[in-house]
């Protein structure tokens, strides 16, 4: 694995509560939280072993026909790795919901 620092898999932040960052959003706080974007590189720089200045490129965004949530998807270019950050909105679909990271894979 040539960049070990990052972390690949299911993503579980320890303590990340979806309703109470929804309502803090909705508060007008954490709004990095509404772009995919900002949320895989917020995210990825305090938790995965991503750095801020690393290449973020948004990929897509569908609606999951199963669980009906809205599904993001943004590629990240790290040193010489590049990775796929699947982010989806666990409490509001579509515009104002909050975007969490689900899953990072290496490509």
């Amino acid at each position: 694995m040539a960049c070990p620092e990052v972390v690949t898999g299911h993503v579980e932040i320890p303590g990340e509560d979806y309703s109470r960052i929804q309502r803090a959003v909705d508060n007008g706080q954490y709004l990095w939280r509404l772009s995919p974007v900002r949320t895989a590189q917020e995210v990825g720089t305090v938790h995965l072993g991503l750095r801020t200045n690393d290449a973020y490129t948004f990929v897509e965004q569908y609606r999951d026909r199963d669980s009906g949530l809205m599904h993001a998807v943004v590629r990240v270019k790290h040193r010489n790795c590049t990775y796929l950050v699947e982010l989806y909105q666990p409490e509001k679909q579509g515009k104002g919901g909050i975007w969490v990271v689900h899953r990072v894979t290496e490509l």
